[in-house]
């Protein structure tokens, strides 16, 4: 059984928890698992089957990637619908609640988890109903829903403890606490404070049953967070916790409640103490490599000089927070380049499956001529011994060439002709620097200009609710900014990593010849739900046969930015539509703001810029820049018309179509 949780944390936490998230994947191979359900995928022709691997490539991707989560979750339930598989579409529901939930669909996430619980109400499942009702709290949690959300733990509970299900039960108890020490932290209540406390002891109580040391833990530290009225107790609770986190070598555990001890004594005004733990917890994050705990053992250790009126010693945490501040950011890039390079990696494995699916067709059909697979594989093996003598042949050529230039090169040590080869290489060195330069100056630029102000927005807002100059009401109205803001981020973030690929020169042209009407149906597809979030119409003409010859992964990325580009600047209720006025062209057309002539002559310039969208969506400039220099690579042009507050219309104009 699996029930997902997702309680209310403090939004510095929760940031803290997806920093730690990123850190322990990137140092994970996450395509091993989705790799080989995909191949599995690809070979059985059980499609109950399939319904069972979509759900678990879904519960694999729900953490990181909902909406890909979100497409293999639809894939088994549209499977479980045909077979009548009731269980396995209430499970593929369930997952895709969570997945719509991390992504801040609330109204879609509880419409999803109320579907799931009727069928498992049907099926008198007991376990899946605890797991739906837990989840439609979280719902309403997250949705500032509180009553709501206490009565669905309670049912939750009810079914918790007929199951006997003390897992689930010690998260539901942790949940009713936190639910009541909300309530407490508005009502100042005795009675609240009391029930938060009866629930988190309950929760400790099934935790030590079970020895779920990572549970106590975070449990002890939540206690000790309600004991206001007792400082002792407050801190024999993160003495505790902290023994625990030890004896269990839990790191992440440990520098939580190291940083929880620090805050105590700061809060007691005790600055060595808090700087002794502060110390220990930058010691720890030091050893396990964790520039982001660093950072915040800095705060820490800051603090308390400053307590203490040791300026230069704050001054040189500040440096040290600096530096770990600096290299999380790097991080976090590399772990990007690295996602990139894994999608790709996937995509391209996918392709293969695909190719050697109709390979084996290919096969089945030749088992009935029998005298033409023996020719066949005649020729097939001449066809490699030749590949292979060539090859061998280009090998000793090689070799030759390699051998003969390396006599001529000692020859011409003591030879004038050196100096010139100096005098070359230092001007192709030279032309390699100012290139350099450039693409360094842009990169900065890009960086500078159009991602420092949404980090500075995201940082405002963290700072605010950092220092209780935000309401919870007033935080929760502006999450749905913080969450445009981090999607624009991403995608901005995806386009100038594309970018910055192909100007190093390491992304070469790849031509092969396929379907130009399935790669458009591919490109809609990605982005429709990304139209239906601003309740746009996007439609596309259904057409097959198109043959082309081209890159198909640049030619993906043209249309691709060209669709988000129209999604961006086209209103609600607005139409996008893609058409093929002929086998070598694709037509987009939107009733999007338009722009003037003058807009559209710099539209693909090497000069950065972007516009914000009509629902203030952001942007590098970089999509449209890129998708002229792929087209100008692989022989194709595109043309841009459009009219102030009526549309625009892209066209892409390909080469010779292939019948």
């Amino acid at each position: 059984m699996h029930i997902y949780s997702i309680p209310n944390f403090h939004p510095t936490i929760a940031l803290m928890l997806l920093a730690l998230l990123s850190f322990w994947t990137g140092l994970q191979s996450p395509q091993t698992f989705p790799d080989s359900i995909r191949n599995v995928i690809a070979t059985t022709e059980s499609d109950s089957t399939k319904a069972v691997l979509y759900l678990d490539l879904a519960k694999h991707y729900y953490g990181f990637e909902q909406d890909t989560a979100i497409l293999y979750a639809q894939t088994s339930i549209q499977l479980a619908e045909r077979l009548g598989l009731e269980k396995i579409k209430g499970n593929a529901l369930n997952i895709m609640g969570v997945a719509q939930l991390i992504s801040s669909d609330y109204e879609e996430a509880l419409k999803t988890h109320l579907k799931a619980l009727k069928i498992r109400q049907s099926l008198q499942d007991s376990t899946g109903m605890l797991e739906s009702n837990l989840n439609i709290g979280n719902v309403y949690y997250r949705n500032g829903e509180m009553g709501k959300a206490a009565g669905m733990y309670e049912t939750a509970l009810i079914f918790g403890i007929a199951t006997k299900n003390l897992r689930g039960q010690s998260m539901i108890y942790n949940n009713l606490g936190n639910y009541y020490k909300d309530l407490w932290s508005q009502t100042q209540k005795k009675e609240d404070l009391e029930e938060a406390l009866n629930y988190l002891h309950e929760s400790l109580r099934i935790k030590e049953e079970l020895k779920d040391y990572n549970g106590l833990v975070k449990t002890l530290t939540q206690l000790s967070q309600l004991s206001l009225d007792d400082r002792e107790m407050a801190k024999g609770y993160l003495v505790r916790a902290l023994s625990i986190a030890d004896a269990s070598q839990d790191t992440e555990n440990k520098l939580a409640v190291l940083h929880e001890l620090s805050n105590y004594y700061l809060t007691e005004k005790n600055f060595a103490l808090a700087e002794e733990y502060a110390l220990q917890a930058y010691r720890t994050a030091k050893v396990a490599g964790s520039h982001f705990y660093i950072s915040i053992s800095s705060e820490y250790l800051i603090e308390a000089a400053l307590g203490q009126n040791n300026f230069k010693k704050a001054y040189d945490y500040l440096v040290v927070k600096n530096e770990a501040d600096k290299a999380v950011f790097n991080d976090n890039r590399q772990k990007i380049r690295e996602e990139l390079l894994i999608q790709y990696e996937s995509e391209k494995k996918e392709l293969e499956n695909q190719r050697l699916i109709q390979e084996q067709e290919y096969l089945d059909l030749s088992l009935q001529r029998r005298n033409e697979l023996l020719l066949g594989t005649g020729i097939l093996l001449a066809v490699l011994g030749a590949l292979f003598w060539i090859q061998k042949r280009n090998h000793r050529a090689l070799r030759l060439a390699h051998n003969q230039l390396e006599e001529a090169h000692l020859l011409a040590t003591n030879q004038n002709t050196q100096i010139i080869e100096q005098a070359d290489r230092l001007h192709t060195t030279n032309l390699e620097l100012t290139e350099a330069n450039r693409f360094r100056d842009k990169i900065f630029s890009v960086i500078s200009h159009d991602l420092r102000a949404p980090f500075s927005s995201l940082h405002s807002i963290i700072q605010l609710w950092d220092k209780k100059i935000l309401s919870e009401e007033e935080l929760f109205e502006v999450m749905p900014l913080v969450a445009r803001e981090t999607n624009s981020l991403s995608l901005m973030l995806n386009n100038l990593l594309m970018w910055a690929h192909s100007q190093l020169g390491s992304d070469k042209v790849q031509l092969t010849t396929f379907d130009l009407g399935a790669l458009v149906e591919e490109s809609t597809s990605l982005l429709k739900s990304q139209a239906s979030q601003k309740n746009l119409n996007l439609s596309q003409e259904f057409k097959t046969g198109m043959m082309v010859n081209s890159d198909r992964e640049r030619l993906s990325f043209i249309v691709r930015n060209i669709l988000m580009n129209a999604i961006k600047f086209t209103p609600s209720e607005g139409k996008i539509t893609v058409d093929y006025p002929t086998d070598s062209e694709i037509r987009i057309t939107d009733t999007g703001t338009g722009m003037p002539q003058e807009m559209i002559s710099k539209l693909f310039s090497d000069r950065v810029s972007s516009q914000k969208g009509t629902e203030g969506e952001s942007g590098t400039g970089i999509g449209l820049m890129l998708s002229r220099e792929f087209a100008e690579s692989i022989g194709a042009k595109i043309l841009a018309e459009s009219e102030v507050g009526t549309g625009t219309t892209f066209r892409i104009l390909l080469g010779k179509t292939e019948s």
